[in-house]
């Protein structure tokens, strides 16, 4: 047994002098995402009976839109499985078009839930934040709790993590890598926040106070994993991407991105399904 932890051991060591680490760090978290999400489902508790009586033109359009990237993104994904040096080309949109996908799906929720047109032209925050409210309000739920549950950022920042876990890749602790995940995020936050307030810094006591503010007042949950990494994909935080990385690391990082996003995909398009089931009579995905 000994034999056995010390070839472990001496196995993730050489992995991680293979691999940059903010490359480890983020290809360790989509695999984290994409294991917990197998056989994700959503459903709708809302008692939705009422029909909409004129299909408003926009839900054409962005049907047709998501049709698109989803088709997109298979052909993709496809061309990899034969060819992994062609990921290192696409592993650095998967994150966008992941979440645009994703992005579509819920303006196309939103509507069937709401029955109102104007819906379509929801921000990105009013959206996300809306969504987020309907699973705290449990209108909306997914049947994995994580996936449900919105946490306090002061509450995931004032939680220890063990220097290295986010680099490791065996002998993991699961609750320990979604804390990971949910302070990455937090962190990215806090960064957006401090760029629209035009703050240098958090030395001063003013701007201490402005970020214990900010930590105290919102919540972050897990699924907002797509849209921070939409808008981190065209920053440094993706400047693992230019380093010298194996063709098989890129081709398993856009594998299981790949598969995280066809698992919410399949969840939501079945619930889109059910709902426009019910309002116009006909499922639309």
């Amino acid at each position: 047994m000994d034999d056995i932890k010390k070839f472990i051991k001496q196995a993730e060591e050489e992995y991680k002098k293979q691999h940059p680490p903010d490359f480890m760090t983020h290809f360790n978290y989509v695999v984290c995402l994409n294991a917990i999400s197998a056989e994700l489902n959503i459903g709708c508790k809302l008692n939705i009976k009422n029909k909409i009586n004129k299909e408003s033109k926009m839900l054409q359009k962005k049907l047709n839109l998501t049709k698109l990237i989803k088709r997109n993104l298979n052909e993709e994904y496809e061309t990899v499985k034969q060819n992994q040096a062609f990921a290192e080309v696409c592993v650095p949109w998967i994150a966008v078009k992941s979440y645009y996908l994703i992005f579509n799906l819920l303006l196309i929720l939103d509507y069937l839930v709401s029955g109102q047109e104007s819906f379509f032209n929801s921000s990105h925050e009013r959206l996300l934040r809306r969504f987020k409210d309907r699973l705290g309000r449990k209108e909306i739920a997914f049947n994995k709790k994580i996936f449900n549950t919105s946490f306090q950022y002061s509450k995931v920042m004032s939680l220890q993590i063990k220097p290295g876990a986010n680099l490791r890749v065996v002998n993991i602790n699961l609750n320990e890598r979604i804390v990971q995940i949910l302070k990455k995020l937090i962190d990215y936050k806090i960064e957006d926040f401090q760029r629209k307030e035009g703050i240098k810094n958090f030395r001063s006591k003013k701007n201490r106070e402005k970020k214990k503010d900010f930590l105290d007042k919102d919540t972050v949950n897990i699924f907002e994993f797509f849209y921070w990494y939409r808008i981190k994909s065209n920053y440094r935080d993706l400047e693992f991407l230019d380093k010298d990385i194996s063709d098989r690391q890129f081709s398993d990082f856009y594998k299981n991105y790949f598969e995280l996003t066809g698992k919410f995909y399949t969840s939501l398009k079945e619930l889109i399904n059910d709902l426009s089931s019910k309002r116009l009579n006909k499922e639309i995905l």
